[in-house]
């Protein structure tokens, strides 16, 4: 009994191990997983850099922007929801010392403390802030640093952009400023707004830029705060969020129909004032070198309680009611910027260009009205809409225009660019009145005088064609002129009383136009006449070259080149004399030098032309002589003058002298023609004729000195055809056909014949018999070549 019990408190104490070994075991693993999310945690965190990184910059020309895409892919890392503020306003406002304020770091995006900017495009913190929202959800707070509007390097255009983007990307947006709110500050931020609201509109309705992903419906504005920094003033009894809408409420425009529309724009509209971060110049001058201890108190609690409105405000912008990631903030992000850059807000005004364009309209249409107000003081005034002296007409019209002229350059003093193309404008403008009002003028005087320009007008062309042409053109202006003259004073006596002197010269001038135009028809079939007759001369001068020069394209030996080339020169000295003495009368006309030209160009293309027709010639003549030398080289070097068989020593020496013979021939008779490429083509070719007969007479020697052996060669192939079957290869058994023909040869006159000539004619002999032939061939085949190889390696040894 005692032993059970024992036994008993021994489990029991087993089963308090084991019970507490798995509490150790699992506080172990718990806390093993407690260190491994930390781990994970410091790790992810780590990828991110303690510093501001640029995610859009400008382009070279400051117009673009251009995302830098290393630094936006780390967008990328940030899993869950992500919430973006962005602080916008004016350059060197402090909006980068706010963005530090706001992160609590003492250094983070660049403060500069002198006037240029600091900041250019859109910087974000390197490191995200993890936030939990009031509802619970963990988010990520990326803050937005961006570059300064109104500096003096910078349009209003790309201001617009950094707003646009800035905006539309946000989850919150600041709007810094500094001291005050006046009504310039509340007109710029509303024209911000407008372009960038019209710019989200027509981003949204530009189907392309969309992928099936991503969500039109993020294009949506934030909450505003309008940041007040460096404010000391006193709102009485107004929040500084009241005392901002009782601003735009009471905002005064020239539009009494217009009204401010930041609260409809922004989803809610706040204002925060700071006071001065710090009292010492110093750190007022460069505040990075501000530390928490150098901050005023009242700078300290307004801030604090900016970061808590953020905190309470705050939320991710969702897509398809959840929140958006880092991914598809990024994504939004290049969107934006390539929804900027592709024109949707470049075409509307500024606040500037849209001022001046109205100025620059309105000061023209009171211009031109004084204009039409001066002209009708002449015209209604004084002449009571009568024909008006034309002289006078225009001299009023001068001064009128003159005098409003002046006034637009004072009404548009200082803009050069509006004021040239309001001057190009209004004169444009005065013109079109004046043409019209000049116009009605003259015909109440043209309705006297048209009748009587007709009739000289007639007059003076029966007057002009009666000149016989052609004739030299100063002798036809001569005649013109007076015809003129006539017509003009003829004209002067029929309507003196009816115009005054300027009107009168006027009319003269429109007469002086129509004979003119008369006198330019006829001129111009004067000219055709003179230029027809200088073609006949031209024809004339080209025929006499041919008959100086003897021209013949039938010719059958040609001219040697030299000849030819003085034969030209003296055929066209005589050709040019004659066209010279021919036109000398009309060479002080426009065109004689042309012609001049066109027929020294002709004789040139005819010279070219014969030339080329000679250098034919040539070539036909060459060639013939050419293989008349190979035919009579054929001749010399035939049996009739080298009987065969001949010793190979003499008939070397008689072919190469035969062929020194031909080769100098060919140069004594035809080397005047060696300027013609075919001189030297075809010597070439002469060349590989003297050749290949000079083979042909070798080959036929060793047929010579066979035809002597025949009896003997027949005898070797009688032995050869009785042992061919004593070899198997081709090798082996033509070794054998030479031997039987050496030994052969080897008496009676071949016996002193040298061996080289010995192996040509059985070499000749053999490739000559078709039954050896056949013989030979019947050694062939796989086994014949590899034995016979390896007889020839061994006959090369000399061991065979």
């Amino acid at each position: 009994m005692k032993f059970l019990t024992i036994i008993g408190v021994i489990r029991l104490l087993a089963i308090f191990v084991a019970v507490l070994a798995v509490k150790v075991t699992a506080k172990d693993i718990n806390e093993n997983l407690v260190t491994a999310d930390s781990v994970r945690t410091a790790t992810f965190e780590s990828e991110f850099p303690e510093k501001p990184l640029q995610l859009v910059r400008p382009d070279v020309d400051h117009k673009r922007l251009v995302i830098v895409e290393e630094n936006v892919k780390l967008l990328h890392r940030l899993v869950g929801p992500v919430a973006t503020v962005a602080v916008v306003g004016k350059f060197h406002s402090g909006k980068s010392f706010l963005m530090n304020q706001l992160m609590g770091k003492s250094n983070g995006f660049g403060v500069g403390p002198d006037v240029r900017p600091k900041t250019m495009g859109i910087w974000m913190w390197g490191k995200p802030t993890k936030y939990t929202l009031d509802s619970g959800l963990k988010t990520w707070i990326v803050f937005l640093d961006t570059e300064g509007f109104a500096a003096n390097n910078v349009s209003e255009n790309y201001d617009a952009k950094i707003f646009a983007v800035s905006t539309l990307l946000s989850s919150f947006l600041l709007y810094n400023s500094v001291k005050i709110i006046d009504q310039s500050d509340i007109d710029y931020l509303e024209l911000l707004a407008r372009r960038t609201q019209l710019f989200a509109l027509r981003s949204q309705m530009s189907r392309k830029k969309w992928t099936n992903e991503f969500n039109k419906d993020l294009l949506s504005f934030p909450p505003l705060i309008w940041i007040v920094q460096d404010f000391v003033q006193s709102t009485l009894e107004e929040s500084p969020k009241q005392w901002l809408h009782r601003l735009m409420g009471s905002h005064t425009r020239e539009n009494d129909l217009y009204e401010i529309s930041l609260k409809d724009i922004f989803k809610s509209v706040d204002c925060h004032t700071l006071f001065l971060p710090a009292v010492k110049k110093h750190l007022l001058n460069d505040l990075s070198l501000a530390k928490e201890s150098d901050l005023t108190e009242e700078y300290i609690f307004e801030k604090k309680e900016l970061i808590n409105k953020l905190k309470r405000g705050i939320v991710p912008k969702e897509k398809n009611t959840n929140p958006i990631t880092g991914i598809e903030l990024a994504a939004l992000l290049e969107i934006l910027v390539n929804a900027a850059n592709d024109g949707s807000l470049a075409d509307i005004p500024n606040r500037w260009d849209a001022f001046v364009a109205r100025l620059q309209e309105t000061a023209i249409e009171d211009c031109l009205k004084f204009y039409e107000a001066d002209m009708n003081v002449l015209i209604i005034d004084e002449y009571d809409n009568n024909a008006i002296n034309i002289l006078k007409f225009d001299e009023w019209h001068i001064q009128s225009q003159e005098r409003s002229i002046q006034l637009l350059k004072q009404l548009l003093h200082g803009l050069e660019d509006p004021l040239t193309k309001g001057l190009h404008d209004l004169s444009h403008k005065i013109t079109i009145h004046f043409e019209r009002t000049r116009d009605i003028n003259e015909k109440k005087i043209k309705l006297k005088c048209s009748q009587s320009l007709h009739e000289l007008e007639i007059k003076s062309e029966q007057r002009i064609r009666a000149i016989q042409l052609p004739v030299q053109t100063s002798h036809l202006i001569t005649q013109a002129k007076e015809i003129l003259k006539d017509i003009k004073s003829d004209y002067i006596n029929q309507v003196k009383d009816l115009v005054d002197s300027s009107t009168m010269e006027l009319y003269l001038e429109t007469l002086t136009k129509a004979v003119k135009n008369q006198v330019s028809s006829i001129q111009l079939e004067n000219n055709r006449a003179i230029e027809e007759f200088f073609d006949r001369q031209i024809q004339e001068s080209i025929g006499k070259f041919d008959s100086v020069s003897q021209s013949d394209y039938s010719r059958v030996k040609p001219r040697k080149p030299t000849l030819l080339r003085r034969i030209f020169e003296e055929s066209n000295i005589q050709a040019l004399d004659m066209f010279n003495n021919n036109c000398q009368q009309y060479t002080s006309e426009s065109i004689y030098e042309s012609k001049l030209a066109l027929l020294k160009i002709k004789l040139n293309e005819k010279i070219l032309s014969l030339e080329k027709q000679n250098e034919l010639i040539a070539k036909t003549y060459i060639q013939n002589e050419s293989n008349r030398l190979v035919d009579e080289f054929r001749s010399q070097t035939g049996t009739s003058f080298i009987p065969l068989p001949v010793n190979n020593t003499e008939l070397e020496s008689r072919i190469k002298l035969e062929v020194s013979k031909s080769i100098r021939d060919y140069s004594d008779l035809l080397t005047e023609y060696s300027t013609y490429q075919t001189y030297d083509d075809m010597f070439v070719k002469f060349k590989e004729n003297l050749v290949e007969i000079c083979d042909q007479r070798r080959n036929e020697n060793v047929k010579a000195f066979t035809k002597e052996v025949e009896t003997p060669l027949k005898t070797s192939k009688k032995i050869i055809s009785l042992s061919h079957h004593k070899y198997t290869t081709v090798f082996s058994f033509k070794q054998f056909m030479h031997s039987v023909c050496l030994l052969h040869l080897d008496e009676g006159k071949p016996k002193y014949w040298s061996l080289k000539l010995k192996s040509e004619i059985i070499d000749e002999f053999i490739s000559s018999d078709k039954q050896l032939l056949e013989l030979i061939e019947s050694k062939s085949g796989l086994y014949s070549s590899i034995i016979g190889f390896f007889q020839w390696i061994l006959w090369i040894l000399n061991l065979g």
